[in-house]
């Protein structure tokens, strides 16, 4: 099982270096090498839950990190991407330029880009993010020079209590911000071993993403 997840990670890293654009993969590349600057004071923070089931795993880590973040006097915003039209990226030339889509898309990625704080969460289907996630970050296509300097955290869940079963979509989030300006991982929040409603309430992710987010 080891060597599957590591086939997919190498996998995964080979595809990162080619899927951002060729134009820009020389700045992406010089842009992984700054440090965001930490925003003294009271932080935007908008976080993103994208699992379908209300009240779920993923959901009740997300409103932990929201409540950590809220009792050290930051400004948080927290959605879920299930309650937005969010049309698949379908562009068939890759040209860069506004989109006449009229969806949600560009609203969410508005509110990303004015956010200091981005929070990405996803339960994992088959070793991999939602439908729901995915869509909305190819959709940031054109957008990505908006999400600037942004830091961001991670919250997974997933049945398996092996830590690896999370890489694929720790690996897709990475895969993303790697294609930003600047972007700068801060934390993950590990929610192995939780299926049922319910089930991560004794896990140690809870208090994880409660200290999280009253650090961040």
């Amino acid at each position: 099982m080891k060597n599957k997840f590591l086939i997919s990670a190498i996998t995964l890293i080979t595809i990162l270096f080619s899927s951002c654009g060729n134009h820009q993969a020389k700045e992406e590349t010089a842009n992984t090498q700054n440090t965001v600057i930490s925003k003294k004071g009271p932080k935007s923070v908008l976080i993103i839950s994208s699992s379908p089931r209300r009240g779920g795993n993923s959901e009740t880590l997300c409103l932990q990190f929201m409540k950590g973040a809220e009792e050290s006097k930051h400004k948080v915003e927290m959605l879920n991407l299930n309650d937005y039209d969010i049309k698949f990226f379908a562009k068939t030339e890759y040209e860069r330029g506004e989109s006449n889509d009229n969806d949600d898309a560009i609203q969410i990625i508005k509110k990303m880009a004015a956010a200091d704080v981005i929070v990405l969460s996803s339960p994992v289907y088959f070793y991999s993010m939602t439908a729901q996630m995915k869509a909305l970050i190819d959709r940031v296509y054109n957008y990505e020079k908006d999400l600037q300097n942004k830091e961001f955290y991670y919250i997974v869940t997933c049945t398996d209590k092996e830590k690896e079963a999370l890489d694929g979509t720790i690996m897709g989030f990475r895969g993303f911000v790697r294609c930003l300006y600047n972007g700068q991982e801060r934390g993950i929040v590990y929610g192995n071993g939780a299926r049922e409603r319910g089930t991560i309430d004794e896990k140690p992710a809870m208090k994880e993403a409660y200290e999280m987010g009253k650090n961040v």
